[in-house]
């Protein structure tokens, strides 16, 4: 019979290994996400998990819904009810259930056998015994901060993504409104188009319009009822994208937005320096700092203990055919003699130089996409105000001459309508502009981390001047 000693040290080592057990915490680091995005944007996150939070958020999406939507209310939309954005927050659960598993002991090992004596009288032998990796326990530490900090990278990728997502939403929502209106501009077009063909069969029937004239007249109004419902695809093409990115469907699907794109603020963005302010938000950047910090990290456990094999120890007892029982300690120690963990560390060491130069490369890009981005910016600003200003006044002011010589039967009706075709053309391309103006402010703020310029006073720096800030 086992020993009262020996079943008090098989249940202390069970019991041990049941405590060392810990939860997964529900929240796996969303809360810090919300703070970095709150930070970056002015909307509400949430993470839907089948609770009664979830059904109030349902109702603010309807509340949203009823009337027209803004670009914030489609964006709040996506955030909160894209089954796609709430997929990527899981992440944060399978990160967290890492660093808690990191920070769990190995299961001890509990051992036992029977040997029977041949041909003899005595009692059988019997040896039980548990061990417990003793290595586990020493790097314990270590490994929980490895995991801790490969954690912090997934809450600023998972936060990162939240902000690129937004800024897509932000897109989709402008090139919705620019489709609308070209849909309208193009219906101006083949209603003047179609005055024209009406006017050319008048004319044809009274023989002041010959046969080449009226098919003329004809193939251009075809051609705009053409090209009116090619436009009428792309706004149900982008309309659809945005109610797919907003995660609807059934009777939701039917929502408004507004009918023209918001002219460009009065005053320019400030747009000096704007590669430190990047550098400096990016969270995908900090990510990537993450990553080289997480693999310096596991490279210094693995030089630290790379002398150190496989260690168990335990408590084992035996008893003898004469049926005494011997009980001890128990260890078990591999010896390094082959393997120090050389392959181990040159890897490391390989992944270690990568992921500074996957940093370095990840900053040169994020520094050259701002400066496009900006001075795409200004070009548009220019060109939206060289439409404005000139372009556009000199097209109607045309209209309005054409129109004064038509009424005083100094040029035909043709003319006059072609004038009005030609400003109608002009005011589809200014609003091509302007849409093209939205879009890349919203690629630039997307690319300074979620921060708009406005939102930031920015000021020159030397590192910004020396560039040593590249990826600090």
């Amino acid at each position: 019979m086992i020993s009262d000693r020996v079943l008090k040290g098989l249940l202390l080592g069970v019991c041990s290994a049941l405590i060392a057990c810990a939860g997964v915490p529900r929240d796996a680091g969303f809360g810090d996400v919300k703070t970095m995005v709150g930070a970056r944007m002015d909307h509400r996150l949430h993470w839907n998990k089948g609770s009664q939070p979830d059904q109030e958020v349902a109702r603010a999406v309807d509340e949203l819904l009823a009337t027209e939507l803004t670009p914030d209310a489609a964006v709040q939309i996506a955030l909160i009810n894209n089954a796609g954005l709430q997929a990527i927050y899981e992440d944060l659960g399978v990160t967290q259930a890492d660093v808690v598993e990191a920070g769990l002991l190995d299961n001890p090992t509990i051992f036992g056998q029977a040997r029977f004596p041949d041909g003899s009288d005595g009692a059988a032998n019997l040896e039980f015994g548990i061990a417990q990796n003793f290595l586990n326990l020493l790097m314990l530490p270590a490994r929980k901060n490895l995991a801790a900090l490969q954690f912090e990278r997934k809450k600023l990728l998972v936060a990162d993504a939240v902000i690129q997502f937004a800024a897509d939403v932000r897109k989709a929502y402008f090139v919705s409104v620019g489709a609308v209106e070209a849909r309208e501009l193009q219906r101006g077009l083949v209603a003047a188009a179609e005055n024209a063909f009406e006017l050319a069969l008048l004319m044809h029937a009274a023989g002041n319009l010959s046969d080449l004239g009226l098919a003329e007249q004809q193939v251009r109004y075809e051609q705009a009822r053409i090209d009116l419902a090619a436009s009428e695809g792309r706004y149900l093409e982008a309309r659809e994208n945005l109610t797919r990115m907003m995660g609807l469907w059934g009777e939701r699907t039917d929502w408004s937005l507004m009918k023209a794109l918001p002219d460009i603020p009065d005053k320019g963005l400030p747009l000096d320096h704007l590669e430190s302010v990047a550098v400096g938000n990016r969270l995908d950047l900090a990510g990537a700092r993450k990553e080289v910090e997480a693999m310096a990290r596991a490279l210094g456990i693995t030089v630290d203990w790379r002398w150190v094999g496989g260690v168990e120890v335990g408590i084992s007892t035996e008893r003898d055919t004469d049926r005494t029982w011997v009980t001890g300690p128990s260890l078990s120690i591999e010896l390094p003699i082959f393997n120090q963990h050389q392959a181990d560390i040159a890897r490391l060491e390989a992944k270690l130089r990568q992921s500074h130069q996957r940093l370095t490369a990840q900053a040169v890009q994020i520094r050259s996409e701002v400066r496009s981005l900006r001075d795409r910016l200004v070009m548009q600003r220019q060109l939206i105000e060289h439409y404005k200003k000139t372009l556009l006044p000199l097209k109607q002011h045309i209209v309005d001459l054409t129109l004064r010589n038509y009424n005083f039967m100094l040029t035909g009706a043709f003319d006059l309508l072609n004038a009005k075709q030609n400003e109608i053309e002009t005011r589809r391309l200014y609003k091509a502009a302007l849409l093209g103006y939205w879009v890349i402010r919203t690629d630039l703020q997307r690319a300074l981390g979620g921060m708009a310029p406005e939102m930031h006073a920015v000021k020159s720096t030397q590192n910004d001047q020396d560039g040593s800030d590249m990826v600090n």
